[in-house]
């Protein structure tokens, strides 16, 4: 009697490594180099399927539009704090990317939940994409949460945000989760006296939805992006500044209890 074969370790049907050979989603990878894009592998690798040029040209833009956003982000601080302490390369760039979540970064994630969600119900209720929107943006200023995806602290006209919508449009995935990102921006005005402009977040959200992407993949965009830019802060810090970024102890403010006399303890001798 033969035994039972033994139980792979691992299953996966992104990739097949093997001796002299590696296999990403069924294709070649040495026959794929130098071919394909990034935004095209990218594509492949997330979604299955290899994508057209222009399709792998947007997912590319996509990347490209959050890979630097200055020193005013928190990764980038991160990773320039961590670079000045001496450690490798790694290190630094990780630090960056472990300080993404969901209030930095996590913005695509979460307005593509509520895109998904709001598509949702104009397929299956029959409303209409306005009427969903007003729903939206209503639901947010009640309960008081952040319209995540839209406003922005520096842009009024987020430049990232009408290039890949363009993109978008040119190509043909511009469908009904980007009409529903619009017309959401389109009720902010009414609701909060101003209007939230769809920013580069929320773009990215709208148009990889109607791409096919899983909205948890979001941050993903973010991830890969922001990377390239953290590399060059990274060697930025280690390069040209000095070593050990702090904060000197007169740009700290103390908001404790105030000097204090302590209690001196009891003698032993004095113990019964």
């Amino acid at each position: 009697m033969m035994g039972k074969e033994k139980p792979a370790f691992w299953r996966t049907a992104i990739s097949k490594v093997e001796p002299n050979k590696i296999l990403v989603r069924g294709y070649d990878l040495a026959a794929l180099l130098g071919e394909y894009s990034l935004g095209e592998i990218v594509h492949l690798v997330w979604q299955g399927e290899l994508p057209t040029v222009e399709m792998g040209k947007l997912v590319e833009a996509m990347l490209v539009a959050s890979c630097e956003h200055g020193l005013s982000a928190p990764s980038t601080d991160a990773t320039r704090l961590v670079a000045s302490c001496g450690v490798p390369l790694e290190s630094a760039v990780a630090a960056g990317i472990c300080a993404l979540g969901d209030l930095h970064g996590g913005a695509i994630e979460r307005c593509g939940k509520v895109l998904v969600d709001g598509v949702k119900t104009i397929r299956e209720e029959g409303k209409g994409v306005q009427e969903v929107a007003d729903m939206i943006t209503n639901r947010h200023k009640e309960k008081k949460e952040r319209l995540v995806g839209y406003g922005h602290p520096t842009h009024t006209d987020d430049p990232r945000t009408r290039k890949i919508l363009q993109m978008a449009e040119e190509v043909g995935v511009s469908k009904i989760h980007v009409r529903l990102a619009k017309a959401i921006e389109a009720t902010t005005e009414r609701y909060y006296g101003k209007t939230l402009i769809l920013n580069i977040d929320g773009a990215i959200a709208a148009v990889s939805m109607d791409m096919g992407f899983d909205w948890r993949v979001g941050k993903g965009f973010f991830i890969v992006g922001r990377a390239v830019g953290l590399v060059a802060h990274a060697l930025e810090q280690m390069s040209n500044e000095g070593p050990y970024k702090s904060a000197n102890w007169q740009e700290v403010e103390y908001l404790g209890t105030p000097p204090r006399d302590v209690p001196r303890r009891a003698s032993k001798d004095n113990i019964v």
